[in-house]
């Protein structure tokens, strides 16, 4: 073989394993992308069913008031599982601070026959208002993307 075929062949296989090599951290980006939106929907979901049981409390005077802190455990978890896969350290920062938020709310260790105070009631109705008013809610929709995700982070958290 010519030294100018030994090019073109050299030359073709490179190209191959660029364009493998690219093909595969593009896939790797979405399957990140993916893996965070879903995350992600944990948090909106526990969020909004928090929003929501708070105000089926309301409505019924409070009669299974249980529900409201088993609700905030859920999201508290889901949001420790994003904090604890977050490999972006901005991110972890955000989910972070939506932790500590949420958790000036966990009165006791107790989920179950938990009595709340006029107080804690009182906090538990202006938190299901915070959450109305920055979108975490069914009644509004999601949107999955991480900007977001962050302004609705940064809004619940600044109201306070």
């Amino acid at each position: 073989m010519k030294k100018s075929d030994w090019f073109k062949v050299i030359l073709i296989f490179s190209l191959l394993g660029n364009l493998a090599f690219f093909q595969n951290h593009e896939r790797a980006g979405r399957k990140q992308e993916i893996k965070n939106e879903l995350l992600n929907s944990s948090i909106y979901r526990d969020l909004a069913q928090l929003e929501e049981t708070i105000q089926y409390q309301i409505d019924h005077n409070w009669q299974n008031e249980t529900l409201v802190t088993e609700k905030l455990d859920d999201a508290l978890d889901s949001i420790l599982l994003n904090h604890g896969m977050e490999e972006d350290n901005k991110k972890d920062d955000t989910f972070w601070a939506l932790l500590e938020y949420l958790d000036k709310f966990k009165y006791s260790e107790e989920l179950f026959d938990v009595s709340l105070n006029d107080e804690q009631r009182a906090n538990f109705i202006d938190l299901g208002e915070k959450l109305r008013s920055n979108g975490w809610s069914f009644e509004k929709g999601f949107d999955l993307k991480w900007d977001v995700f962050e302004s609705k982070v940064k809004g619940l958290i600044a109201e306070s």
